[in-house]
């Protein structure tokens, strides 16, 4: 799979809808067919040299940046939102709930159009304009002088996000060999991860001496830096072929159907999930859907090929992850108001208490990454769900009303970190490792759009189950149903995922 350094990797042309009959039946599981089809990776663009290492580090030091503001803008909104809500007295909650609903709902519905846009029209132009976005929306959301004005700025920062996200590790990949593709984006992820765990406690502070202007204020310095790095780090990857062009009404109709079926999980609470406005929603995305996989498969320019789904390795990650991440955000929605409504933690003693895990998660991705380059994500992502679904049991069995932070939580923290550490980083290189290089914004647009829409899905069922009360009998029910979709992922992984490193297939 790898060709030599300084080699020109083989062309990679723009999608069309040419027939693959020609495609050896071994193989079929792992071509994209998108017209004469290039060689799965290296994620290389044409004419490329691999970059000496201390640029290719701060480029990576770059494009997680930009991972790290995605994430930190839901982990802190999550503890900054009692202040946001009392410092607009009498505005609805229906209106205040659209601070956390409105960047959720943007960054979900956009994603998929963040990547393709990348890889169509340069992955650098669009990363610059995500980044920009974020520093000027976050300093607008910080001096937001209305709840309008919050949640406008907030609405675009999810835009903003979702043409950072997959735009940031098409711009860094190609600056590595090909044989460290699960270690970068290893340190990528586990940058985010970090982020989002360390994140709380930080905003935790911030509140102690300012409020929450100064959380979304801190944001700003973040993008900043961001920016810079991709003025003097980055290179443009992508190789553009405009002459066919983009399916518009594609994107408008994907774009819809993740936007309605994500507004109905987010609102269905508020609506009643029985009210015509939720299945309206839910019944205009199903009806969507399908309809836009259909018209992607015949469009010679699509938002997305849906036949990327016949490289097993893709497939079968991002069905991983769909699995996982529902349990492991609804995970970190569930554990704060766990904390403060049944033990009775301060916001500060709550970000505190989770610290040890993102970080431990973080250590594990990156070490983890260097296993998966020489031996594949098969076994390494079995034995992960395996601890992830231990984390999630032990909860059920030894989390009460008594506090006991050191037997009931930090073992299940430590368990769940272990797993997550490379899952939620790794499960984003399994995804990624056989896609061709002119497609991997889009590739992982798709697989973000399902880490995050589906993490949409698990807090709208975490909040219909514990119905506003704190009942530890229902916090059980929720830990026995993550559990089992994690566990799920154990056979998924060890029978379905290829075996070996992508370079050996």
């Amino acid at each position: 799979m790898p060709s030599a350094v300084g080699a020109a990797p083989p062309r990679i042309d723009r999608v069309t809808s040419e027939p693959t009959d020609h495609l050896a039946p071994q193989r079929i599981d792992r071509a994209v067919p998108t017209g004469p089809l290039p060689a799965p990776g290296p994620h290389r663009s044409s004419g490329d040299a691999e970059a000496p290492r201390g640029r290719a580090g701060l480029a990576l030091a770059t494009g997680s940046l930009a991972f790290v503001l995605g994430t930190v803008n839901v982990t802190v909104t999550n503890v900054a939102f009692p202040d946001i809500v009392r410092s607009f007295a009498g505005v609805s909650d229906a209106i205040t709930g659209w601070i956390v609903s409105g960047y959720a709902l943007a960054f979900a519905s956009t994603i998929i159009v963040g990547g393709r846009l990348a890889d169509r029209y340069g992955r650098l132009l669009v990363f610059r304009a995500g980044v920009l976005g974020l520093l000027v929306s976050s300093i607008i959301a910080g001096f937001a002088p209305g709840i309008g004005v919050l949640l406008a700025a907030r609405a675009v920062q999810g835009l903003c996000g979702a043409l950072t996200v997959p735009s940031s590790l098409a711009l860094v990949l190609p600056q590595f060999p090909a044989g460290r593709q699960a270690s970068v984006i290893g340190i990528w992820a586990a940058a985010g991860m970090v982020a989002s765990g360390i994140a709380p406690g930080l905003a935790a502070v911030i509140l102690e001496f300012s409020s929450w202007r100064g959380v979304y204020l801190a944001i700003a310095p973040i993008a900043a830096l961001a920016f810079l790095g991709s003025l003097r780090f980055l290179y443009e990857t992508a190789k553009r072929d405009l002459r066919t062009p983009l399916d518009l009404l594609g994107v408008i109709m994907g774009t819809a159907a993740v936007f309605l079926i994500v507004l109905a999980t987010l609102q269905g609470r508020h609506w009643g999930w029985s009210s015509a406005w939720t299945l309206a929603c839910f019944g205009g995305g199903a009806v969507l859907l399908p309809l836009f996989l259909l018209r992607s498969a015949r469009h010679p320019e699509p938002l997305f090929d849906p036949r990327l789904f016949r490289i097993r390795s893709f497939a079968v990650a991002n069905l991983a992850v769909a699995l996982s991440m529902i349990g492991a955000f609804t995970s970190w929605f569930l554990w704060p108001l766990f904390l403060t409504g049944v033990w009775g933690y301060s916001l500060l003693g709550v970000g505190l208490a989770f610290t040890p895990a993102p970080v431990v998660s973080g250590a594990v991705a990156i070490l983890s990454g260097r296993w998966a380059d020489k031996h594949g994500f098969r076994g390494l992502m079995t034995l992960a769900s395996v601890f992830a679904t231990a984390g999630m049991l032990w909860l059920l069995f030894f989390l009460d009303e008594n506090v006991r932070y050191w037997l009931a939580l930090f073992p299940s923290t430590m368990l769940f970190g272990l797993g997550l550490g490379v899952l939620a980083s790794h499960l984003n290189s399994a995804a990624l490792a056989d896609i061709p290089a002119a497609s991997i914004a889009t590739a992982n647009g798709v697989h973000q759009s399902l880490r995050y829409g589906l993490a949409a899905v698990g807090v709208a069922a975490a909040i219909a189950v514990l119905g506003g009360t704190h009942e530890v009998h229902l916090y059980n029910w929720m830990w026995l149903l993550l559990g089992a979709l994690q566990a799920l992922c154990i056979p998924l992984m060890w029978f379905g995922y290829p075996r070996g490193p992508a370079s050996a297939r």
